[in-house]
């Protein structure tokens, strides 16, 4: 094993799956085998979501800030102090080029650090109601929380979601996908190894199938807050069954996100800005700018540029310094890609692409070409689906109100990238773009200081910045009499 062998952490130890049951990772690269994990059960979830209610219950975290900022700064050091190994081994179980793998670590880093301030900020308020009567409300933490992590992004996305439950002085549970899962352990590892301050059952983690044992999680009495990143079907199943508990859910789920852009944008910034959106993590983002909408002035010397940049880059294994663009995770995530590219095909002109690339030693990979379409159908599976791949489709307009309107054709409502040199077209069209993320003349402009979340059916919730951390917290009334 490359990576290495990782058992479930219940309660202060690694221990294996209660049935004894592992699975294997491969790497999408090549197919060969990098890691194995436990593969568990009802009963792995039961000990985890009991140890971590008694670590809530009887262990000095929930009201003591002082010890979360001190363990999660440590957190932090020893991310920074294990970069280049933790690079490699989200590199090698997700396929994404090195070079992606240091930009997601640095980015992990940058929310854990942000987690460390918010946990000795969680302030309250008060509230002088009459003469002899005081209000005091205080925040305090939900209790068991569990999160359920993408295998896109595992590493940052883990950190995102679940430190700032952490930090506000929760309990939890991580439930890796089984695609990226040796990654995620290999950072608790760092932790819960290496920091003895950290009390018994505080961080709990335990891997399998999600389809086996994400629907226990979902309905299980001992959870408080269920925290997902991922699909929109699944979002909506975590939800209908957390209701049979009355379970907060926290939810980023699925995108067909636009990239507005418009005859005065400075063109060699925006060609490059758009590919990335695209093609970066071969397309496997929730985020991605998988829909470009041109102003149809300058479409031909636009795509020709988009083209050019698709067709440069290098495909090929993770670890080579030469890759620009990896595979997609999975056979059946590179079979619905390449259905998706035959609808494109029969209803839009095929600009690049639309192929599986096995050249260069990718033959035993799940490598796609960068695919880009050109005007299909607005109601076009193309246009409304979410495929998860390496898939750009392009739609042109003549004015701004059909941009706009191209811009929110789909249920979706994750972000938006806006590319214009006009400041009040910028603020006109952000404003009337549904969607929670609008970047300008930048694409993925993400900070641990910002929320971030979706409109319409990309999600409930905010993560990052002050609102996903509070998300973690209870309000309590404390109302005081003193009148004598």
């Amino acid at each position: 094993m490359k990576v290495g062998i990782f058992q479930n952490y219940i309660d202060g130890k690694w221990v294996d799956a209660v049935s004894g049951a592992t699975n294997l990772i491969h790497n999408p690269c090549d197919g060969e085998a990098v890691t194995q994990v436990a593969c568990s059960d009802k009963e792995d979830v039961d000990l985890a979501v009991a140890a971590a209610r008694r670590a809530f219950e009887e262990e000095d975290w929930a009201f003591n800030p002082r010890l979360r900022a001190s363990v999660l700064q440590k957190w932090a050091n020893l991310m920074r102090e294990n970069f280049d190994r933790i690079c490699t081994c989200l590199s090698l179980e997700s396929g994404k080029p090195l070079q992606e793998a240091r930009i997601e670590c640095n980015n992990a880093i940058g929310y854990m650090e942000y987690a460390v301030a918010s946990a000795r900020t969680l302030y309250g308020s008060t509230s002088t109601v009459s003469k002899n009567r005081l209000s005091v409300m205080t925040r305090e933490p939900v209790g068991v929380v569990v999160g359920i992590e993408p295998w896109n992004y595992p590493i940052t996305l883990m950190v995102r979601d679940s430190i700032p439950a952490l930090a506000a002085g929760n309990t939890l549970v991580i439930k890796p996908a089984g695609q990226t899962a040796g990654a995620n352990m290999e950072v608790i590892r760092l932790l819960v190894d290496n920091v003895p301050e950290l009390p018994r059952g505080v961080v709990n983690a335990i891997t399998g199938p999600g389809g086996k044992i994400g629907a226990v999680f979902s309905e299980h009495p001992g959870v408080d807050m269920i925290t997902f990143t991922g699909g929109l079907d699944t979002g909506k199943d975590i939800m209908e069954r957390a209701a049979k508990t009355m379970k907060r859910v926290s939810l980023e789920l699925g995108g067909k996100s636009a990239n507005v852009v418009f005859a005065d944008c400075d063109m060699d910034k925006a060609v490059a800005g758009c590919a990335a959106a695209i093609f970066s993590n071969a397309g496997q983002t929730c985020t991605a700018g998988s829909r470009l909408v041109l102003e149809e002035s300058i479409a031909e010397p636009f795509i020709a540029r988009l083209k050019a940049v698709a067709e440069g880059l290098k495909l090929g294994y993770c670890l080579d310094p030469e890759t620009k663009m990896g595979p997609v995770d999975n056979e059946g995530q590179m079979n619905k890609i390449l259905h998706y590219i035959e609808i494109g095909k029969n209803c839009s002109q095929l600009i690049t692409g639309g192929y599986r690339y096995t050249d260069n030693g990718c033959d035993k990979g799940f490598f796609i070409a960068p695919t880009i379409f050109l005007n299909p159908p607005v109601d076009s599976p193309i246009v409304q689906d979410e495929i998860f791949g390496p898939v750009l489709v392009i739609q042109t307009f003549r004015t701004e109100e059909e941009a706009i309107q191209l811009a929110n054709c789909t249920r979706y409502g994750l972000c938006s990238g806006l590319w214009t040199q006009s400041f009040d077209r910028a603020m006109a069209v952000s404003r009337r773009l549904r969607s929670g993320n609008v970047w300008v003349n930048n694409y993925t402009g993400f900070a641990p200081e910002c929320e971030t979340g979706g409109y319409k059916e990309s999600g409930l919730d905010r993560a990052a910045g002050v609102d996903g951390f509070l998300k973690y917290t209870e309000i309590k009334h404390i109302n005081m009499d003193f009148a004598r």
